[in-house]
């Protein structure tokens, strides 16, 4: 078996050629046998034929030629002789030379059985390349204008018929012939004789199927050009279409010559060169495919000779006229058969070798079975024109195998490619499917492992293990920093694979987009600090929300905003929204990098990031936000984009309707009542701490009410924003704040950013309230002032402890602070105590009544230090001037004409409240800080007077000055421990506690210096 399919082409080959030699023998054996009467010597004598019954004739045989007359109807001469009809003009006749080029005429003398009614008919189809029909001396036909000598005849050869009676029993029928351009002269085809139905038969069926071979020939080159359209990479497909179509156009100037029919009246050689040209293009294009299809076994030397010898010959063939190049007709013919048998045995031998290059093996045959047909068809061709075989019944059908074999060649090559597919389509999805598998399990083992990594190095970084040097925190920066990225990258992978099975599950109400884009702008105004960007919000206030998934809505916002911060190194990043026609239209514009032309159609497809070798990432961002937008029924599109000058992306996504902002304006939803307090209790319950819950959403403060039902704590509770702040405003009991990050108007960050304008994070512990807890928001929310998180939905256990634990630290810091308090009253330097006495001690002996006034001065300042009142006291304004007196006349009795202070007091403003050692330290810092520092000294204003309703406290010097860079460290915390001063942080704090308003310090360096603040 294996042995037969190996020499199969052998066994075709071999039945090909039997076909071959059984018909052309067939032709040669039994031409001679027709059942028709024959013409003897011009004369064909068709009485006895029944017409009707046995069909028309053939006027195949010996006429009489006329050689170079053309006899005129009832002109007598004598013939030159008897000369098949069939047969170029060439030799000699009678010893008359007969060559191509020149004229004849032929004549026939035809008997029938008389039919008065009957109508005969001829048909004529090749006789180069003018003639004219004439019958009984009437000319009934013609194509050109045969003339005795070039200039008095016209080339045609158009096939015609013609149609006549006969009111006798002969037909003389006589052909003018008239050739002065092709090789070949004479009649080339036979000419039919009978009834006018029966030739009119014979000439439908002949241009028919002429007509069906080039039509079928066409529509196959239509189709695969059009199969070229859909696959450009195919070149096959264009070349083989080429092929087909110029080779009907060719096909349709020989035979019966449609195309002449088609083009009525153009010129001969217009019509002849569109042919010859279109049989060129063919071959060329025909070559072409062989070099496409067959270049593992057709070299390429061979297809280069064959386009440049054709190429050349095309050329030629344009410039040169009919009667000039029809001479090479014949070798150019000869020279197609060569190359076709080189080509059928090269494409054999490879067959035989099974080097079937991009073939398989049954394709490479039916590719050796369409050349060979091919070959047939140009050799029948030849033999028909050089006159070996009568009729060239091959030529179509081979010409229609060639084109058939190839185009089944060429489907079951598509066929062959497409079952590779399928199969690897299968083996793919099954690869894909593990493939899946593998990155869900390998991306949940990797989030783990990753965290801790996280969080351990940043707990590194941030000395939790001892110090560490700035290379070990540039290394642990990177180690955090690529963390992150293979975090997020683990994340999107997930949601990515999560799209992909349909698992994502939308959880759609109406979002705020103004507070959502507010809350990711604060996110990365804190993640991309040192970087010169600067985010721009332009969201109109009366925006209305969106119908969407918050959270990925989040998701969404977040990738797109942080491509367009990645991909820009300095500039800006706008992020807008409008209303438009039921949808917000929300678009982030940056001026980056820009996206290059060719990658702005795949911007949007996975891993189709823009220039991911200079910045990094999978590109997978945009491609799961735009899944996303698409799964809350909106679209996410790059709107344009230029290398350079930056991006702009837009998504839009239905509107929930109209925005209702007056909702919040309703102070009633804070007033101290059951209904709106959460069963808030009087004062005189006893109730420890008073607690402020801030949500958008009252299910939410209904759940924080139940929480702490039967805790030591007073809760107040609202949905608006703005109300929390007010009532921060208007009360001074509230101990700590339950703030939502997403609520309407304002996000929490930006009201968590309000409240730390006033209160530390010790006097007024913020708790944020969110659904999402990724790194860089939890970061941006401490950034803005948060003291702690908690995710929602909320544990009660989780939520009561942290709250607890805040409210104990706010109550030691306050113990702290009281203690603090009371040590910077009580403390004594010893060598402010050691300078007094010294200086008493000296006016003892000198001046007796002045150290009297010094040692009372000194009792008032020691009593002062050592009466410790509570943490909540005040004193009067003539009380802390005591302190101020006191102390001042003892420093002035140290420095004596160095120290100079003034006093400027409203005296209705003695019995103000203010907190106790609140003037005494600033001024004992304007004296040894500043003008103490100078070598003359210098002079200390204390200043007190009213001002809108408030008392101002000021207290110049003309000292040494501050430098500016120190002014604001004069009130951070640990400047008292590290100067050894009296405290002016702890001052600043108690001051923006009681008031909040704390100290204000001007100062110009050398020339003075201005410390105030205001107290009620």
């Amino acid at each position: 078996m294996k042995v037969l399919q190996k020499n199969s082409l052998y066994i075709i080959l071999f039945a090909i050629v039997c076909f071959l030699l059984l018909y052309y023998g067939t032709i040669f054996f039994g031409q001679n046998k027709e059942s028709a009467p024959q013409i003897q010597n011009g004369v064909l004598d068709l009485s006895n034929w029944d017409f009707d019954k046995s069909g028309p004739v053939k006027l195949d045989g010996p006429w009489e030629l006329y050689w170079g007359t053309l006899l005129k109807p009832g002109q007598a001469a004598v013939p030159t002789g008897v000369f098949p009809i069939l047969s170029y003009w060439s030799g000699s006749l009678n010893h008359t030379p007969l060559q191509a080029k020149g004229m004849a005429t032929y004549k026939l003398h035809v008997k029938v059985k008389p039919s008065p009614s009957m109508v005969y008919g001829i048909r004529v189809v090749n006789i180069q390349m003018s003639s004219a029909l004439y019958v009984n001396g009437l000319k009934l036909g013609g194509s050109g204008t045969p003339g005795p000598s070039r200039s008095e005849y016209s080339p045609e050869n158009k096939p015609y018929i013609a149609y006549f009676p006969l009111e006798g029993d002969t037909a003389d029928i006589m052909i003018h012939a008239a050739n002065y351009d092709f090789i070949q002269g004479g009649v080339a085809s036979s000419l039919y004789f009978g009834s006018a139905e029966q030739i009119n038969r014979i000439d439908k069926l002949s241009t028919g199927i002429g007509i069906a071979l080039e039509v079928s020939i066409l529509l196959l080159g239509i189709y695969h050009l059009g199969t070229y359209v859909t696959r450009k990479k195919e070149k096959g497909f264009l070349y083989f279409g080429i092929y087909c179509i110029s080779s009907a156009v060719s096909f349709a100037g020989l035979g019966d010559k449609p195309l002449m029919q088609i083009f009525d009246g153009f010129p001969f050689a217009l019509i002849h060169k569109i042919q010859g040209i279109s049989m060129h293009t063919s071959i060329l294009a025909l070559t072409l495919f062989i070099k496409h299809v067959c270049s593992e076994q057709v070299p390429r030397w061979l297809v280069k000779s064959v386009l440049t010898v054709y190429g050349i010959y095309s050329v030629y063939f344009i410039l040169v006229p009919f009667r000039v190049y029809s001479y090479t007709t014949f070798v150019m013919s000869a020279l197609q058969i060569v190359i076709y048998f080189i080509i059928i045995w090269l494409l054999s031998a490879a067959y035989m070798r099974g080097n079937y290059g991009s073939f398989s093996k049954r394709s490479l045959l039916i590719l050796i079975l369409a050349f060979c047909a091919l070959l047939i068809c140009i050799l029948d061709a030849s033999l028909y024109l050089l006159r070996i075989v009568p009729k060239n019944f091959l030529f179509d059908f081979c010409a229609m195998s060639f084109v058939l074999l190839i185009s089944f060649m060429l489907a079951s090559r598509f066929s062959e490619a497409f079952q590779t597919i399928e199969k690897m389509t299968r083996k793919l999805s099954e690869n894909d499917r593990l493939k899946d598998e593998f990155l869900i399990n390998t991306t949940h083992e990797f989030q783990t492992p990753l965290n801790g990594i996280i969080n351990i190095s940043q707990s590194l970084l941030e000395g939790a293990a001892g110090d560490v040097n700035e290379k070990q925190k540039e290394n642990l920066s990177t180690i955090v920093a690529v963390s992150q990225r293979l975090s997020t990258l683990v994340r999107d992978i997930l949601d990515l694979e999560r799209i992909k099975r349909n698992e994502i599950h939308l959880q759609t109400s109406a979002v705020d987009v103004k507070v959502l884009i507010s809350i990711i702008m604060d996110m990365f105004n804190y993640l991309i600090s040192g970087k010169k960007v600067s985010l721009i919000q332009d969201i109109p206030d009366n925006l209305p929300p969106v119908r969407a998934d918050e959270n990925r809505l989040w998701q969404v916002v977040y990738n797109v905003v942080g491509n367009a911060v990645k991909f820009t190194e300095q500039g800006a990043v706008t992020v807008s929204a409008r209303y438009r026609n039921g949808h917000v239209e929300i678009s982030v514009e940056d001026t980056g990098i820009g996206i290059p032309p060719y990658r702005q159609q795949r911007i949007m497809e996975s891993f189709g990031q823009a220039d991911r070798s200079a910045y990094g990432g999978m590109g997978l961002g945009l491609s799961i936000s735009g899944k996303l937008v698409q799964l809350m029924g909106g679209e996410l599109r790059l709107d344009w984009s230029e290398e350079g000058r930056g991006s702009r992306f837009l998504f839009h996504l239905p509107a929930a309707g109209p925005f209702r902002r007056q909702r919040e304006g309703n102070t009633a939803s804070f007033r101290l009542t059951p209904s709106a307090a959460g069963e808030a209790e009087p004062e005189t319950t006893g109730r420890k701490f008073t607690i402020l819950a801030v949500d958008d959403e009252p299910s939410n403060l209904q759940v924080l009410s139940v929480l702490f039902a039967g805790e030591a704590y007073r809760m107040l509770k609202t949905t608006s924003p703005q109300e929390a702040l007010q009532l921060l405003q208007t009360s001074g009991t509230i101990d700590l704040v339950l703030l939502d990050v997403m609520m309407p108007n304002l996000s929490g960050y930006e009201v968590c950013r309000e409240i730390r304008r006033q209160y530390t994070l010790f006097d007024l512990p913020i708790v944020m309230l969110t659904a999402r807890n990724t790194p860089s928001e939890v970061a941006a929310g401490f950034e803005a002032g948060a003291n702690d998180f908690i995710i929602k939905p909320f544990n009660s256990s989780e939520v009561r402890a942290r709250v607890n634990t805040l409210l104990q630290l706010k109550q030691s810091v306050q113990d702290a602070l009281a203690s603090e308090m009371a040590f910077l009253q009580s403390q004594i330097k010893p060598h402010f105590l050691f300078n007094s006495l010294n200086a008493i001690l000296s006016f003892c002996r000198t001046d007796s009544a002045r150290a009297e006034q010094l040692i009372s001065h000194l009792s008032v300042y020691l009593r002062r230090c050592f009466d410790i009142p509570g943490t909540e006291a005040f004193v009067t304004l003539e009380s802390e001037l005591q302190l101020v007196q006191a102390y001042v006349e003892i420093e002035k009795a140290r420095f004596e004409e160095r120290l100079t202070v003034v006093y400027d007091i409203d005296p209705g403003l003695l019995q103000t409240r203010l907190l106790p050692l609140t003037i005494q330290p600033l001024v004992e810092n304007a004296i040894r800080h500043g003008v103490m520092k100078k070598e003359n000294g210098g002079v200390v204003k204390l200043t007190v007077k009213a001002a809108a309703g408030l008392a101002h406290v000021e207290v110049w010097d003309n000292g040494v000055g501050i430098p500016d860079g120190k002014l604001a460290a004069l009130i951070e915390k640990n400047h008292a421990r590290e100067t050894g001063g009296v405290g002016l942080p702890n001052i600043h704090r108690r001051l923006i506690n009681w008031l909040g308003n704390g100290l204000q310090i001007e100062s110009a360096e050398q020339e003075w210096t201005k410390v105030s603040f205001y107290t009620k």
